[in-house]
């Protein structure tokens, strides 16, 4: 007679729970599948992978989606995330200004509105952010209860572990995480992330990155930060701050930056070093039309309008932009000695002017790097853009619940 030893339930509850997490991460990244193929996915039997799909279809988390083509016989019937489940809300936030974006779990932006706030270290900035969000949330009859979780994008040196931004330390009273006094205040789980991190994981989800193992993101933003993935995955560093290649010193005798230090690639190529130098050229009497663009108006001068006077054949803004992106190369040489990726994407708000930033940085890495280097190296312009940084803060947070929800 066999003798049969039952396992335990909680190490029943524990692989069950295993495979549902691991199925809607599958569903989130890969789209829908069959339970034929969920059940080689993760090695379970037809009857078992059966079970765990009619619960999910029961608690809400999927839905049959459709029928998928049939090699012989009856199609397989396709399951996916129901994307009316949870809705989550996204905060992308920077020095300019603030983004509300909320999400279903489609990966959908169901609605979205732009604040004019402006990353400052006071606790005045996250009060006000309080009650933006909050008039928005109510202005679109969102209740609290339809979100799953709140992800937090921004600068600076993020401690994801510990909630905290060592950047900007003043936003909440002394000794409190960030993540703390925002939960606090909304009464649902929060993920902190860094804008290039974010980027980077958006990246390799959807973007130019799937299916990569090496890879570079430069994200030319108000500031300029380096997302790292190595074997496949994001590498954070010890404390979560690997990559801030916008504080490596490039001119000793520069300007200050404003983390102290004098002569960061920042001062001389993130877009605010671009409006300076655009604003100073003007001021000695470059010919430009920027001038025209901005009505003589020189403090409204952004980004935008020297990118517009780069499409439309500027001298001066091209060489502006040339310059910016020579700089950044010789920056990047030293990353890919480093690294040795596969492929470089270009991604921040200077990406925008496209060939006029890439072709100058591709040349100083040709120029900069060794040879050996450069073979299988392809450098790319992003092609998700801005949408980057949100699709990686929903795919961190997305994890994040999927893994506290099914422990």
């Amino acid at each position: 007679m066999d003798i049969v030893v039952e396992e335990p339930s909680s190490v029943i509850d524990i692989r069950k729970n295993r495979i549902r997490s691991q199925l809607l991460l599958h569903l989130y990244q890969s789209g829908d599948t069959s339970i034929n193929k969920m059940a080689r996915l993760f090695h379970a039997s037809i009857p078992s992978a059966t079970g765990i799909v009619n619960e999910l279809i029961r608690e809400g988390w999927i839905t049959e989606t459709g029928t998928g083509p049939a090699r012989a016989g009856r199609p397989p019937v396709l399951y996916g995330r129901n994307a009316r489940k949870y809705m989550t809300l996204i905060m992308d936030i920077n020095r300019h200004d603030t983004q509300l974006v909320i999400f279903n779990l489609h990966n959908q932006i169901v609605l979205k509105k732009r604040v004019d706030l402006r990353l400052d270290d006071s606790n005045d900035y996250l009060e006000a952010l309080f009650a933006a969000t909050d008039d928005f949330l109510a202005s679109n009859d969102i209740d609290k209860d339809k979100l799953w979780g709140i992800g937090v994008s921004m600068p600076g040196l993020i401690n994801t572990s510990q909630g905290i931004n060592l950047t900007y330390p003043n936003l909440t009273p002394p000794d409190m995480p960030l993540v703390t006094y925002l939960r606090k205040h909304f009464g649902l789980t929060v993920c902190l992330f860094n804008d290039t991190k974010a980027t980077t994981i958006g990246e390799h989800r959807f973007g130019f990155a799937v299916d990569k193992s090496q890879v570079l993101t430069i994200n030319i933003d108000w500031g300029v930060g380096l997302g790292i993935i190595i074997k496949g995955e994001v590498f954070n560093g010890a404390s979560g701050f690997a990559g801030e290649l916008g504080h490596i010193q490039v001119k000793p005798d520069g300007m200050l930056c404003h983390c102290g230090k004098v002569g960061c690639l920042d001062t001389i190529t993130s877009a605010i070093a671009l409006i300076r130098q655009a604003k100073a050229g003007i001021a000695a009497g470059k010919a430009t039309i920027l001038s025209q663009i901005v009505n003589n108006d020189l403090e409204k001068l952004d980004t935008s309008h020297i990118i517009e006077a780069v499409h439309a054949g500027d001298e001066f803004s091209i060489d502006l932009l040339s310059t910016v992106g020579t700089e950044l190369g010789k920056g990047l040489a030293t990353a890919v000695h480093l690294f040795n990726p596969e492929v470089i994407i270009v991604g921040g708000l200077l990406a925008e002017a496209g060939p006029f930033i890439s072709n100058p940085i591709e040349q100083a890495i040709n120029k900069y790097c060794l040879s050996d280097f450069k073979n299988s190296l392809s450098i790319h312009i992003s092609k998700l853009g801005a949408k980057a940084r949100l699709l990686g803060t929903q795919a961190h947070l997305f994890e994040h619940l999927i893994a506290k929800e099914f422990p």
